[in-house]
């Protein structure tokens, strides 16, 4: 199988909210630290810490997130509390499935592909729309 590509960050990810750029190059890191696993065939030892590290931090970033946009009356903040939703519902699909197969290489990639593809979209399309909301003069 061929290894799963670490995504990489760039100018097309800048949201224009440095806090908010942080938070998504951490989310980032821990998606890169499962594509490290799984390249490295190690998913069986640290599948279920990055898991619940990713759940645990896009719960709360996502909280700050959706809070920052309604507090700067974002025309996105609904769109994107609804997308949040949607990608935490699909990430405990995801845990449940690992915990109750006992996991393999392939919920992995499966996870991976899923969860990468989602979060490089959601932020070039939704989480961009922020900036322009707390930079108005």
């Amino acid at each position: 199988m061929e290894d799963c590509p670490r995504i990489e960050w760039d100018g097309s990810l800048e949201t224009g909210t440095r806090i908010v750029d942080v938070q998504h190059k951490f989310l980032i890191d821990i998606i890169n630290d499962l594509a490290d696993a799984i390249n490295q065939k190690k998913v069986m030892i640290s599948i279920g810490k990055i898991i619940n590290l990713l759940k645990h931090y896009t719960e709360w970033h996502f909280g700050r997130e959706e809070d920052c946009m309604e507090r700067f009356q974002c025309p996105a903040y609904e769109v994107n509390k609804k997308a949040h939703g949607w990608f935490i519902e699909t990430l405990e699909s995801f845990q449940r499935e690992f915990r109750e197969t006992g996991g393999s290489e392939e919920i992995a990639r499966r996870m991976y592909h899923e969860l990468t593809q989602w979060l490089v979209q959601h932020i070039k399309k939704i989480d961009t729309q922020l900036e322009p909301c707390i930079h108005t003069d």
